[in-house]
């Protein structure tokens, strides 16, 4: 199998369930209309786990496999209780968005370093699989975020009010990734 659809097949695979929860308490109070927004904010999140997982997959940094799984839900319950505060948010609320889902990006890219450096293409070249790995991810997350945005609008389309959806997506964030961080408790 190719890089790119390594990472496609990575991202998309619902035994990694946690990544895709993460994506749906990022982009909780999107719909199609802030399509661009919820690309970027995605895309931030790569740029964070492409760099973790570059370095990990190079063996020069390694942190416990049961402390990055305990870190990745904790992750998605922080996301979820962020993106569950009220009105619109400020520009500054907006930066912050984008550096806290690169900031979770370096945890969730010690979670995927294991998985690359098992599965990589070694004839590709550690470099170019890397790259192509981490579009395919990209690519696969795209995908997933246009599914969410695209129920998200259907769901407004028949009444339900932003608010409504932020309390229900990240209430159900909160609730799951609570349980996957009691399950995951390293010590």
């Amino acid at each position: 199998m190719n890089d790119i659809a390594l990472g496609v097949s990575h991202i998309t695979d619902w035994q990694g369930y946690d990544h895709m929860l993460f994506l749906l308490a990022l982009v909780a109070r999107y719909d199609l209309r802030h399509a661009g927004r919820a690309a970027l904010v995605a895309t931030a999140f790569t740029l964070g786990h492409s760099l973790t997982l570059a370095v990990a997959s190079l063996d020069l940094f390694r942190v416990p496999g049961a402390w990055v799984e305990f870190l990745i839900a904790v992750t998605i319950l922080w996301t979820a209780l962020w993106n569950v505060r009220p009105g619109e948010p400020s520009p500054k609320q907006k930066r912050w968005t984008y550096v806290m889902a690169a900031g979770f990006g370096l945890i969730h890219g010690l979670g995927f370093s294991s998985f690359f450096r098992i599965s990589r293409d070694e004839a590709a070249g550690f470099i170019g699989g890397l790259f192509r790995f981490n579009l395919g991810v990209e690519l696969g997350q795209l995908v997933i975020v246009a599914a969410l945005l695209a129920v998200a609008s259907l769901v407004r389309a028949l009444g339900v009010s932003e608010r409504d959806q932020q309390l229900f997506v990240c209430g159900g964030a909160v609730a799951l990734s609570l349980v996957m961080a009691l399950e995951r408790v390293p010590w």
